[in-house]
């Protein structure tokens, strides 16, 4: 039995080489890996670029935006009921006006016309009253004088008529009595007492119509007076008639009143009047531009924060750079009518302009915000920075740090009044200068911060 033995060859020198090469591939790559992982978790703890805020005590203020027009507060149209056309116009747009300045002249040559032969009209009509009057004055008295005395000649007539038939009838009845006397001694025949009665009855019929000849003319007569009487009275009736007098008085004031003045001081910011045409409806708006106001329409779900009295901030497109004042007068109690029943209910609002920048024009398109509620020097951070807000509490991040490097710190506050991109803050830490992160998502306490360049 044999034994056989086999070695392995030794490796070459460049069999080596190519192991040792490998392994140090290995460790760097294993190095690159780590490091790179090492980066990665750096990374993630590190914010470039932060927006932020520093703290500091201002207002805050709870507002409802709104848009309306400026308009006078004290505004007058005026107008004219005449219908001669105009004569003159001496005042234009944008003219300052007293009261009683002379805006516009009517022509009046026909009225004028108008005036005289009314003059003329009143004056002959007053005379002829007067002498109607006179005439029935006299016309009464004279019949109440003849009336009182029983002077009226149908009166003198009948009485004296109702004297003689009187006087005739007892000269009868003497007669008759006689003769009967006679007839009933046998003196005297039937047929003579039988024509004395005749007579007699003659006269009584004669004294009877006298009596009532007396009473006919006596009511003749009472009528007479009667009739002076009215027309005394109609006399003195039409002597107070001032129809003709108010009639040339409206002459007169048509007159007064075709010189058109102004009302009120202020300035005319409306003309409709030209020369040669007859007025129809406003000729001037004569406005006060020292005293402003605007109306706006809030919508329903506002009404319950803004009431009278509330401060309102104005602009306008020319004085954007500047803030005027306004406060709030009224609120309706009612929807605007056109809104009702609509999507959109409004209620119109009332705002007087207190402190107006002297560019501020009636008819410009304001921009309000009524002031619903305000804090004064209070810390406000934007509402994105606040954190876990829960039951008037909530978390700010801080920036801390020196030299450009910053790190998140978390601090408790308490929140108050809210708007729509604003909220206040309260807490023992906050300080004047503190660095608050604008939006804190994504970051934790301890993160690196890198600030935003050119944020306050």
């Amino acid at each position: 039995m044999s034994i056989k033995f086999k070695f392995k060859k030794p490796k070459s020198p460049k069999s080596k080489k190519k192991a040792i090469i490998a392994a140090v591939i290995a460790l760097v790559v294993i190095v690159i890996v780590a490091y790179s992982c090492s980066i990665s978790s750096k990374a993630k703890s590190m914010h470039a670029n932060v927006a932020y805020t520093t703290l500091k005590k201002s207002d805050i203020k709870d507002t409802v935006s709104v848009s309306g027009t400026v308009k006078s507060r004290e505004s007058t149209n005026v107008y004219t009921t005449l219908t001669f056309p105009v004569k003159e116009v001496a005042a234009s747009v944008g003219d300052k006006v007293k009261k009683g300045d002379t805006l516009a002249v009517l022509d009046t040559a026909s009225l004028n016309q108008d005036i005289e032969q009314q003059k003329y009209g009143t004056e002959s009509a007053e005379t002829s009253t007067a002498i109607a009057l006179t005439k029935a004055k006299s016309d009464y008295e004279s019949a109440l004088r003849l009336y009182n005395n029983d002077l009226d000649t149908g009166v003198v007539t009948a009485k004296s008529q109702l004297d003689t038939a009187k006087n005739s009838l007892t000269t009868e009845k003497s007669t008759y009595g006689y003769k009967e006397f006679m007839y009933n001694s046998g003196q005297l025949s039937k047929y003579e007492l039988d024509a004395e009665k005749a007579k007699l009855d003659d006269a009584q019929s004669a004294y009877s119509n006298a009596e009532k000849s007396l009473a006919a003319a006596q009511t003749a007569a009472r009528q007479s007076l009667e009739s002076a009487k009215a027309a005394y009275d109609d006399a003195v009736a039409k002597s107070g008639d001032k129809s003709q007098d108010i009639a040339l008085q409206k002459l007169e004031q048509n007159l007064k009143d075709s010189v058109i003045t102004a009302p009120s001081d202020g300035v005319v910011t409306v003309s409709n009047a030209s020369v040669g045409v007859a007025p129809s409806g406003v000729m001037f708006v004569i406005e006060n531009v020292g005293s402003l106001k605007a109306e706006a329409q809030i919508k329903e779900i506002d009404t319950s924060e803004i009431k009278a009295g509330d401060e309102v901030d104005i602009r306008t497109d020319a004085t954007w750079d500047t803030v005027s004042k306004g406060v709030v007068e009224s609120v309706a109690p009612a929807a605007t009518p056109s809104t009702e029943g609509t999507g959109s209910v409004t209620f119109t609002t009332k705002i007087n302009i207190t402190k107006a920048d002297p560019r501020v024009k009636i008819g410009m398109k304001a921009k309000m915000d009524i002031i619903a509620q305000e804090h004064k020097n209070v810390y406000s951070v934007p509402y994105d920075a606040l954190a876990d807000e829960s039951n008037g509490a909530g978390r700010l991040y801080a920036a801390e740090g020196t030299g450009g490097v910053y790190k998140a710190v978390a601090v408790k506050v308490k929140t108050g009044l809210e708007t729509d991109i604003a909220v206040e803050v309260s807490g023992d830490k906050l300080k004047d200068g503190m660095i608050i992160i604008n939006d804190p998502e994504g970051i934790t306490e301890g993160d690196t911060i890198q600030l935003a360049e050119g944020e306050k």
